[in-house]
């Protein structure tokens, strides 16, 4: 009878491609040459993989921003609360932290920026930009620039009209500029569909009197950017939660809202959770509506406008809201957030292997 490791390489894999993450797991132990073959990426493609909490790394937390810079994750800020049932803030978080997933350990970094949680950040020019967020005392209006070579974190100055002090909206980067949409303010309890544009060359903010349907109100929303688009999903309006999806154009300025023209596997109305693209494709993980916590995760493709339910028997799908979302050219790195099967937040790191952006679907 002939052995596993003699046969081919093709029927190999095609072997292992049965195997439960544990069983993969397991062949790793079991000779070099079966680890070798274990490691293949194709076998670990649509995989959620759980990185314990390690010495050095951040601890647990909620609404974190977090970005992939240069092969390495960048995690900033966050939160906890007062208590588990509680959304009260007890303590904002002004420690920062890089990751690399070649040597899986945490490093803490130098900064003068203080603490915020709710806010986001990108990356344009070779250094990361925070956006808005609550910093323990105050919503604010501000922009940090850090500088991952020298560590050196500066108060953006600029002009114009910039967003009003707000937490949990959205800041995307589109030809040089950054947009920023929605989000609210808990002391004033007002909600925002307003939408600011900064443009890094002249340092000037400009309000967008936007034309179309405008979308309502929300916060803990979602917003990614294709093929010069914004595209804007769910939250909580003060009210109720959405499930609806707006587009806009960013060279015309012009709102359309497409919920009627998806198909497929619709999310349920959710707030608390974010999104990113790879490839064609916008992918959103998990949330809250009140009523419970989501332990799913969808694909919507902007091609077709169809939503598809991604589901795979070799994984368990993280039940967790008010994490962090950060996309590379193969993998979302999710951290931290609240997790509904231990009722608390946590401070794991999630990896899912999306493959290279050309073979994603």
């Amino acid at each position: 009878m002939q052995s596993l490791i003699e046969m081919p390489e093709e029927c190999v894999l095609a072997i292992l491609s049965w195997l439960p993450l544990s069983g993969l797991i397991a062949c790793c132990a079991v000779s070099r040459e079966l680890y070798r073959l274990s490691k293949d990426p194709s076998l670990w493609k649509g995989l959620f993989l759980e990185t314990r909490p390690s010495e050095g790394g951040p601890d647990p937390r909620l609404w974190c921003s977090s970005v992939v810079f240069q092969g390495k994750l960048y995690v900033y800020g966050g939160h906890t609360t007062q208590g588990v049932l509680s959304n009260l803030i007890s303590s904002v978080k002004g420690d920062f932290f890089s990751y690399d997933p070649a040597t899986r350990k945490w490093s803490s970094l130098e900064h003068q920026m203080g603490g915020k949680t709710e806010h986001k950040c990108i990356v344009y020019d070779n250094a990361l930009w925070f956006v808005g967020g609550y910093n323990g005392y105050d919503y604010t209006s501000d922009m940090h620039r850090y500088d991952p070579v020298t560590n050196i974190s500066t108060v953006v100055e600029s002009t114009g009209e910039v967003f009003s002090r707000r937490s949990a909206l959205t800041a995307l980067v589109w030809r040089e500029k950054i947009y920023t949409f929605g989000g609210w303010n808990g002391f004033s309890r007002t909600w925002y569909n307003d939408l600011h544009v900064f443009d890094f060359a002249t340092k000037h903010w400009r309000v967008i009197n936007a034309t179309g349907d405008i979308p309502p109100k929300r916060t803990s929303h979602a917003a990614v950017i294709n093929n010069n688009k914004m595209y804007v999903f769910g939250g909580f309006s003060g009210e109720e939660y959405l499930n609806d999806l707006y587009e806009f154009d960013l060279e015309t300025e012009n709102w359309t809202n497409i919920t009627n023209l998806c198909k497929g596997d619709i999310p349920a109305p959710r707030s608390r959770f974010c999104a990113a693209v790879h490839g064609h494709c916008m992918y959103i993980l998990g949330g809250w509506n009140k009523v419970g916590y989501f332990n799913d995760f969808y694909m919507y493709n902007f091609a077709t406008r169809v939503w598809t339910s991604i589901n795979n028997s070799n994984f368990k799908i993280p039940s967790i809201s008010q994490y962090s979302l950060a996309v590379d050219e193969e993998f979302l790195y999710i951290f931290g957030g609240f997790c509904a099967e231990e009722k608390n937040c946590i401070n794991k790191l999630y990896t899912y292997h999306l493959g290279t952006s050309n073979q994603a679907s």
